[in-house]
């Protein structure tokens, strides 16, 4: 019986299309005034520091998924800023304060993103009445979860906010799903994870984890998940049947 449901984020929670435009300018609206350049400037260098760490955090998680994390993720942010500032021509902050610095962006930034799939929110609020233990379980630092389940009201209904930094490993295998498992001391057949990821769903159901794959009209992987909605909004009428 399902007792814990995790709840990937982009492309289940929140839409990745939406969120990429909202941060180009919230980037701007924080980096502008207290460091100078024009928001045109801020939303230029941010394009193209972005574009750099996500094709860096792609290849490491093809080529070594087993890394660790949290030094890796400290090395990128703080390079995502050096790059930024120098795109923007401005002076970057102390080396040992840039990913602080970027930190506090993100912590800044993610509330104030509004991407929520319709109908999500009502969904996450539902099953957490219904008596289920939601987690995340994301490829996004755990601050960054925070801050965009804060911005759609829905913080409260969620135990832990799994992001690689709080078990130390990337998505990028099925040790992510297990190092979760471990953490939580919880069986497989008790959980279930929502994804939009055919990579992820594989992985997950390598450990005999139960899986739902979000297809969202954009994804038509053929794979063997447990279940398969086509939007988020769907979930809680799929929960009523798999009980």
């Amino acid at each position: 019986m399902v007792k814990v449901i995790f709840l990937d984020d982009g492309g289940v929670m929140n839409d990745n299309n939406l969120r990429a435009s909202q941060w180009r300018e919230l980037i701007a609206q924080y980096f502008s005034p207290r460091y100078g350049g024009t928001i045109n400037i801020w939303k230029s260098a941010n394009r193209y520091a972005f574009t750099r760490l996500w094709n860096r955090y792609q290849q490491i998680i093809t080529d070594t998924p087993l890394i660790d994390f949290n030094k890796f993720w400290e090395e990128e942010m703080s390079q995502w800023l050096t790059e930024m500032f120098t795109i923007a021509d401005i002076n970057p902050p102390p080396v040992n304060q840039r990913y602080k610095i970027a930190q506090k962006a993100e912590e800044w930034i993610t509330p104030r993103v509004k991407s929520a799939y319709p109908g999500i929110i009502d969904v996450i609020m539902n099953l957490k009445n219904q008596g289920y233990t939601l987690c995340t379980a994301s490829g996004e630092v755990s601050w960054s979860l925070k801050g965009y389940l804060t911005g759609m009201g829905v913080i409260e209904c969620f135990t832990k906010l799994y992001g690689p930094d709080l078990i130390n490993t990337l998505k990028g295998s099925n040790v992510y799903y297990e190092n979760i498992l471990n953490d939580l001391k919880i069986l497989p057949a008790d959980t279930l994870i929502v994804e939009d990821s055919a990579t992820q769903i594989k992985f997950a159901k390598e450990l005999g984890i139960n899986t739902i794959h979000v297809l969202n009209s954009l994804k038509c992987e053929e794979l063997s998940c447990d279940y398969h909605i086509n939007r988020p909004s769907e979930l809680e009428d799929l929960m009523d049947n798999i009980d």
